[in-house]
């Protein structure tokens, strides 16, 4: 499926939302408290709590969630349930990040998903409640990516995207608003110097883009959230403060994760009890975002339903290697950019 085919852009339902009951209205407050609460207290992370919104909307996926983090904190072979996918829709990229492996070193074949294949993936699925049609590449180089976020929304399931912002233009956007995606997310890096170093692009174009994307969101009254996200490490860390002040008021949540580090474990990593599967275009599936090539194999999504995959022969031994601290090789040397003195909380801890 070549990048530069061309669709009839569906009718807009710009800014058209559900009636809302009582009970729901209730439901949406508590659960927010909740997120409020956990992302804390609990996570010590309080930058999570929007994000837990979006991922965990109502009071069962939040009940599933809490039984997926005690089989955690009791390194059960199992865990409770899938909740969340992250789909990856194409690995091809238009762009050679320095911080990226997709067009830097990346072995396993580029393609492009089939949306009925997303579809099959979303209908053996129903305890999904978030989707990630994005894992590496840029999925807006796919020309049948709001089909496939709007059969998520149309199932009732919430959908992020990141992008790097150089295809953001009025006829994307309005594709976008159509489709229901709840939240896209651009990244940046750092000022315009560093930006243009690690992304080969320059930022002013790419902010120009999400300042179109946000005016014309707010004209037609979309109800899609902008983020920024910058990827913390020694090239970007001067340029944090900068970063911070240049997108307030643009972006309606500014993230900064850190880098990952080669590192020696120590720990059991929670990506293997969360509930949480990441289906590689080829159908590769494993537990974690940083798995580039899928080394973890722990089965086919777009053979197997999700729910067997999660408690799988395959997923029942990685859980079992981190309760007793023999992690797999990629697992072992996983670690995080130090922000903490920056205020810059770890992902994975």
């Amino acid at each position: 499926m070549p990048p530069t085919a061309t669709l009839p852009l569906p009718a807009l339902e710009i800014g058209s939302q559900p009636r809302v009951s009582g009970w729901a209205r209730v439901e949406r407050r508590l659960v927010g408290a909740l997120h409020r609460f956990v992302a804390r207290h609990y996570l010590r992370k309080p930058e999570l709590a929007e994000l837990l919104d979006i991922k965990l909307p109502d009071l069962a996926s939040v009940g599933w969630a809490a039984l997926n983090e005690l089989a955690f904190r009791l390194r059960l072979e199992r865990s409770a349930r899938v909740l969340s996918l992250n789909v990856e829709t194409t690995n091809f990229c238009n762009l050679r990040c320095t911080i990226c492996p997709v067009n830097r070193g990346m072995v396993r074949a580029k393609k492009w998903l089939d949306p009925a294949v997303f579809e099959r993936l979303l209908d053996r699925s129903p305890t999904v409640k978030f989707v990630l049609p994005f894992q590496w590449g840029e999925p807006l180089l796919h020309p049948e990516i709001d089909r496939m976020v709007r059969y998520a929304r149309d199932r009732g399931v919430r959908s992020m995207l990141t992008t790097n912002g150089t295809l953001l233009d009025d006829a994307m956007a309005n594709r976008l608003f159509a489709s229901g995606l709840d939240r896209l997310t651009v990244s940046i890096d750092g000022d315009a110097a560093t930006h243009e170093q690690i992304r080969g692009v320059p930022l002013a174009d790419v902010r120009e883009r999400t300042l179109a994307l946000r005016r014309l969101r707010d004209r037609r009254g979309a109800a899609m959230r902008i983020d920024v996200s910058m990827v913390l490490d020694d090239l970007t860390k001067p340029a944090l403060d900068h970063y911070r002040a240049a997108w307030a008021g643009v972006a309606d949540r500014v993230q900064v994760i850190p880098r990952l580090a080669s590192a020696p474990r120590r720990n059991a990593c929670r990506e293997a009890w969360r509930g949480a599967l990441v289906v590689l275009v080829d159908g590769t599936v494993t537990a974690c975002c940083a798995d580039s090539e899928g080394t973890l194999k722990l089965g086919n999504g777009h053979a197997q339903a999700p729910a067997a995959i999660l408690n799988g022969a395959p997923f029942r031994a990685l859980r079992r290697a981190h309760r007793c601290g023999e992690f797999p090789a990629i697992c072992a040397g996983c670690g995080e950019f130090d922000g903490g003195d920056v205020g810059v909380n770890a992902r994975f801890s």
